[in-house]
């Protein structure tokens, strides 16, 4: 029986235990968080769903409590404490497979770090942006061609905290990660983020590669819904997504009339299992690697320290509190 661990219960974490129920083999998962009550938590939704589960399930409140032969750990910790779960997590299991979440990490020595550990250690590494895991992306990517212009507008939707998943999405769609980015437009007031101890941001961060353009804004006192947009010499495609998404297109092909259509978003509960089973039948996933997201993840942190630089008149800031 193939031996998974879910270290960090929380919102999120649950929802990935909840997929696990549905992972086609037997396993055996051991949950790890250091709060009880999320363990209480992320066993009554995992209960919720977990009829056809094959194999066992424990929980437990602290990693040595693990197997020391680990075949897919999933960490779901928040970015402050990240680095220090998978540097216990490796000292404690030999790991084949590892799934971190994002935010990586806060601080950018901890990318540095943590690459050498996987390297060392000879741990096969993936970070959480499934959306190039996603048919309707994997779709999409194949219908670009030419200049391609990618715009994210919406409503508080953390600028901060879920800014990398669309930054994963551009890098997907374009092929490119020399990327380069601006914080010129991003709102001078920092503010508080919903998870306690961290930071959000609102207002415009922008990029470009060799070719293509980035732009994404989060407004911080309107109602509008999250809208993709996606611009080619060719085709214009607006996307909301959702449980059911919506597209609309417009090709030059077809007179540049818009066509409605809908397609799936599926939840991390529906997706978690499917990314296990992958790396359980042929050790490979279709998740961003370690390798292409720290180079993003970079990208995208150190544009946000070098604004809080700016805006607090101080080059000591050496971190971003994001999750």
């Amino acid at each position: 029986m193939k031996n998974i661990a879910l270290i960090g219960a929380g919102q999120l974490g649950s929802r990935h235990l909840q997929a696990l129920a549905q992972v086609k083999q037997p396993i055996s998962i051991q949950v790890i968080d250091s709060s009880s009550d999320s363990l209480k938590v992320a066993e009554a939704r995992f209960n919720e769903v977990s009829s056809n589960f094959k194999g066992k399930i424990s929980f437990h409140n602290d990693i040595s409590s693990l197997e020391k032969n680990i075949d897919v750990a999933i960490v779901a910790t928040n970015s402050k404490v990240r680095r220090i779960v998978v540097e216990k997590l490796v000292a404690n299991s030999k790991v084949n497979c590892l799934i971190l979440e994002k935010v990586l990490f806060v601080k950018p020595e901890d990318y540095v770090a943590i690459e050498n550990l996987i390297t060392e250690n000879n741990i096969k590494t993936w970070v959480n942006c499934p959306r190039r895991m996603m048919t309707f992306y994997q779709n999409l990517q194949q219908e670009l061609s030419g200049t391609i212009h990618f715009s994210v507008t919406g409503n508080a939707w953390g600028l901060g905290c879920n800014g990398i998943h669309l930054l994963d999405l551009f890098a997907f769609l374009t092929k490119s990660s020399n990327i380069v980015l601006s914080n010129e437009l991003i709102d001078k007031t920092v503010i508080e983020s919903k998870r306690s101890g961290y930071i959000e941001f609102t207002g415009t961060i922008t990029g470009h590669t060799d070719k293509h353009s980035f732009h994404i804004t989060s407004f911080p006192n309107d109602s509008s819904p999250l809208q993709i947009s996606i611009n080619t010499p060719s085709a214009r495609f607006s996307i909301q997504e959702g449980g059911t998404g919506k597209l609309w297109t417009s090709k030059l092909a077809n007179a540049w009339k818009w066509e409605e259509s809908s397609f799936s978003m599926p939840f991390q509960s529906q997706l978690t299992n499917i990314v296990v089973d992958e790396l359980l039948e042929n050790g490979n996933c279709s998740l961003t690697t370690f390798k292409e997201s720290s180079i993003l993840h970079l990208l995208f942190l150190n544009n946000l320290i070098s604004f809080l630089r700016k805006v607090n008149n101080t080059n000591s800031i050496d971190e971003c509190l994001i999750t």
